[in-house]
């Protein structure tokens, strides 16, 4: 279970029924998913390895000084998976407040593992008769102690490293072709992704900032996933601190297997992201000016409200007849489908489908940006943006 979780993590492949804003996929994007910047899978891999290897030693065909040396790695390992599940288990319990079956089952399974060994641990007891073969394994307590406390340390080694080291959530890919702005004479601005195979027409679309804006870029979202609407506010700080020098492209991108073929089973937290997208964009196309105020409204609870509060909020916004109007019209489907392409073309690119995605000049990023430092410093690494004190 550790090695396919550690697969999965290297390279960045989906796991069997862990989808978008599953329980598990919000556990293996979290921050405690890693330990020093490596997925945690790898060193619990390698413990496991250690720890059933070990067993083989302590047969009774093996010299007596070997079966005890591997009792007292045994001892120390088993301290440690102990420790490290109670740990594991505990975050998704009442931090994380979501899990990980394939995460359980290993922690689960290799606590029971432990345990059972620890109970099995020949403890010599001074008894005044001569020493039997048996005893010539056992260790004493002190020892035993000894190695437990050098498991124990290696606990701490763990939470420490995940307390205090975080690891970039989001992977960067540079693009063949960046995307590029044009301004062609006497007709509107055009930003080409994707080596030309998707033109948008940057006053059309909707916008935060301004569309005259010296640079611009792309944001990829879904208002039912949680990642999204945590990077939300970062997208808005870096944009109202770069002004007029920076304007993010807002694309609603549902996944809902009903409106995104892409997407074989739709999570119960997206059932109605469609519904949401679609709402979005109808108030862009009825009035542009109200957009960002739903927009804000929308994001705002740490879940979307429901999708007929939703739709009273939007026609409150722009009127109930126009919303009807614009809802109908094929402009709202069709860019709806564009922002799904994107999405699937940035996915093939990038072997990610994570969200949400950002296109940044050369770059493409998937998965979460956790703190806005990593932000600003991605818009200086594509655009020159220095932020100022």
């Amino acid at each position: 279970m550790a090695g396919y979780l550690a697969w999965a993590s290297l390279s960045n492949g989906p796991l069997a029924g862990c989808g978008p804003e599953s329980g598990c996929d919000k556990v293996l994007q979290s921050r405690w998913a890693y330990w020093l910047g490596i997925p945690v899978s790898i060193p619990a891999f390698l413990t496991y390895a250690g720890l059933l290897a070990a067993t083989f030693g302590i047969s009774s065909g093996s010299a007596p000084a070997r079966q005890q040396t591997r009792w007292t790695i045994i001892v120390t390992l088993a301290v440690l998976v102990i420790g490290a599940a109670l740990w594991f288990v505990g975050l998704q319990a009442f931090v994380l407040k979501s899990f990980c079956p394939f995460c359980v089952t290993a922690h689960v399974s290799g606590l029971v593992a432990s345990a059972l060994l620890l109970y099995l641990v020949p403890i010599h007891v001074p008894s005044g008769k001569p020493r039997s073969p048996e005893a010539a394994i056992a260790l004493t307590s002190a020892l035993r102690n000894k190695f437990a406390f050098l498991g124990a340390c290696g606990l701490a080694v763990l939470v420490t490293g995940q307390a205090f080291v975080t690891k970039q959530r989001h992977q960067v890919q540079k693009m063949a072709e960046s995307a590029s702005l044009t301004s062609p004479k006497n007709e509107p601005r055009k930003l080409s992704l994707h080596d030309g195979r998707f033109q948008l027409v940057v006053d059309d679309v909707p916008i935060i900032g301004s569309p005259h804006a010296s640079n611009i870029m792309v944001s990829l979202f879904d208002y039912s996933c949680h990642i999204c609407r945590d990077m939300h506010a970062h997208l808005v700080e870096v944009q109202q601190r770069f002004s007029n020098q920076l304007g993010i492209v807002s694309l609603p991108m549902p996944l809902d297997g009903k409106c995104n073929p892409h997407i074989r089973r739709t999570s119960t937290a997206h059932t109605n992201a469609c519904e949401y997208a679609k709402l979005a964009l109808a108030v862009w196309r009825a009035n542009r000016d109200a957009f960002h105020q739903f927009d804000s409204w929308i994001f705002a609870p740490p879940q979307p409200a429901p999708v007929h509060e939703a739709k009273q909020y939007a026609a409150s916004l722009v009127g109930s007849e126009e919303l009807e109007a614009a809802l109908t019209n094929s402009w709202v489907n069709g860019q709806l489908q564009t922002n799904v392409a994107i999405y699937a073309a940035n996915s093939r690119s990038m072997t990610n489908s994570r969200m949400p995605q950002l296109i940044v000049g050369h770059a493409i990023t998937a998965g979460a940006i956790e703190r806005v430092d990593e932000l600003y410093s991605l818009l200086a690494q594509q655009f020159g943006l220095k932020r100022t004190p």
